[in-house]
């Protein structure tokens, strides 16, 4: 699809991924809308060409008003609050943009939801057709009810859909999955559950901002969802290993996984019962296990895969590092 002269509306432009979404659909021409509560976050945006519309999420005549006229919206806003603010947004936000979607009638959706949906407990391979789910934490259950609630309007209305589910999406500027992961592997030793030969499911933004892409023009993505994840996933040694000879150093773990996973089950049997303790044994164990998310299907349909080599897109958050102070 040639995206000049679209127009599109995004959700989430002034996070991570949208963000970069907004600025490759700006870069190839693309006439975009951008939703913001407070507008002053999308400035940057707005200064590069996108118009911000002020809607909240959950507002249906904003957003009705905000999609009025496009051909694509792409849904990528998303909570990772607390449980109220998580079904607000992830899951009545989710609602709101879809019925404003399917009212101007779109010629695709895409939601951006997570491999969260497939729960902490899941080892081996895991294909799109894996059943969801939900575990106490209630960022991996609010995504899967945003999946079903678009699949349920799309299906009512008759309008276009695809979910993606990204793995752990990192790039210059991440939060988590650079600045945070970096800090950790600088240090000598990194304090770690094991030795690292655990599967990190690291994806970089540029191939998520591709898939979505990908699945907004292609026949074979209407009524699909998409794993998005390194096919077979690298190592946290791998990962860790990047990242700290950014500071001049190998990488090295010392291990504590027996005091960690007693002290994982301490905190599951005090935490409440929706909540992130809960998980930590599962998760944890998780971490030190081999788990891949198939990517086969995306590859087959869509002629989709990741691009970006681990080693370049690490090296490549050098500069970001540097800004924040992080990296000498």
């Amino acid at each position: 699809m040639v995206w000049a002269g679209r127009h599109v509306l995004i959700t989430g432009a002034t996070g991570f991924l949208g963000g970069a979404l907004a600025r490759r659909l700006l870069a190839e021409g693309a006439s975009i809308r951008v939703t913001a509560r407070t507008p002053e976050k999308a400035a940057a945006l707005q200064m590069l060409g996108a118009q911000v519309i002020q809607a909240d999420l959950t507002d249906d005549s904003t957003l009705s008003d905000a999609a009025a006229g496009c051909s694509t919206v792409f849904h990528v806003a998303v909570s990772y609050g607390s449980y109220d603010e998580q079904r607000r947004v992830n899951v009545e936000g989710t609602r709101a943009i879809a019925q404003a979607a399917a009212h101007i009638q779109v010629e695709r959706f895409v939601h951006v939801s997570s491999i969260s949906v497939y729960g902490v407990s899941r080892r081996g391979t895991i294909t799109e057709d894996h059943p969801l789910m939900a575990s106490a934490q209630p960022y991996g259950g609010t995504k899967i009810e945003g999946e079903r609630i678009v699949r349920e309007i799309g299906s009512a209305a008759g309008m276009p859909y695809t979910i993606i589910r990204p793995g752990m999406i990192y790039g210059p500027n991440a939060d988590l999955w650079t600045n945070g992961v970096f800090s950790l592997a600088r240090r000598q030793p990194t304090v770690w559950l094991d030795d690292g030969g655990g599967s990190a499911h690291m994806i970089h933004v540029d191939d998520v901002v591709d898939l979505m892409l990908t699945a907004a023009q292609h026949p074979n993505a209407v009524g699909q969802a998409f794993n998005g994840s390194p096919d077979p996933a690298p190592t946290w040694r791998e990962v860790f290993g990047h990242y700290a000879r950014l500071s001049g150093h190998d990488w090295r773990a010392f291990a504590f996984k027996p005091l960690t996973m007693a002290a994982a089950a301490l905190i599951a049997l005090v935490s409440p019962p929706i909540s992130f303790g809960r998980d930590l044994p599962e998760l944890a164990d998780m971490m030190c296990s081999t788990v891949t998310f198939s990517g086969q299907k995306a590859r087959e349909r869509l002629g989709w895969s990741p691009r970006v080599a681990l080693a370049d897109g690490i090296a490549a958050c050098a500069d970001s590092l540097r800004a924040r102070g992080l990296l000498a």
